[in-house]
């Protein structure tokens, strides 16, 4: 292994382990921060797309679908960037209603399958805890996903540690 390597699992590491502690210390900003970042990500590929079916347009190729699919893509990323918190909403809420609907049918699959299946209650606790996952998100959106964020700040926080440590490993190894 090169010398230089080790020192990418240490910034790897570092950059963990400040996404973790912004997402324990201020979840509602980095929530907000994420959903921004997103909506702009989709805004500049639709305008991408958009000039791209514009140059296929005035080359006299097929364009119709792709500037359809630009000029959406602009749309929903300008409404996540000027408005990132109703979007969050909307999403969680809309994740809300799916997540409710699978429980439902996974309890109701869990209990036909009652007698003709061993372990049949393993199905049904899973479509119980989908069932409340999505009623949660459904009825309280953001302080579910505060909630999510809280769980992933604290894996981000532990695999930041974990990288910082195999990488002063890999650099005391390499040195031997």
């Amino acid at each position: 292994m090169k010398k230089a390597n080790w020192i990418v699992f240490v910034v790897n590491g570092v950059i963990a382990i400040l996404f973790g502690l912004l997402a324990l210390l201020v979840p509602s900003e980095t929530i907000l921060t994420m959903t921004i970042y997103f909506g702009l990500l989709i805004l500049l590929g639709g305008l991408l797309m958009f000039y791209v079916s514009y140059k296929n347009l005035r080359a006299k190729k097929p364009y119709m679908l792709m500037m359809a699919e630009a000029i959406f893509a602009i749309l929903v990323g300008a409404v996540i960037v000027f408005y990132p918190k109703s979007s969050i909403q909307i999403f969680m809420i809309m994740v809300g209603i799916w997540a409710s609907i699978m429980g439902l049918f996974q309890i109701i699959v869990a209990v036909q399958m009652k007698g003709k299946v061993k372990n049949h209650s393993m199905f049904t606790l899973n479509g119980v805890i989908t069932l409340v996952f999505g009623l949660l998100l459904f009825f309280n959106p953001m302080g579910a996903i505060k909630a999510v964020l809280v769980i992933i700040g604290l894996l981000a926080l532990v695999a930041g540690v974990l990288l910082v440590y195999l990488g002063f490993r890999l650099r005391a190894a390499v040195e031997k």
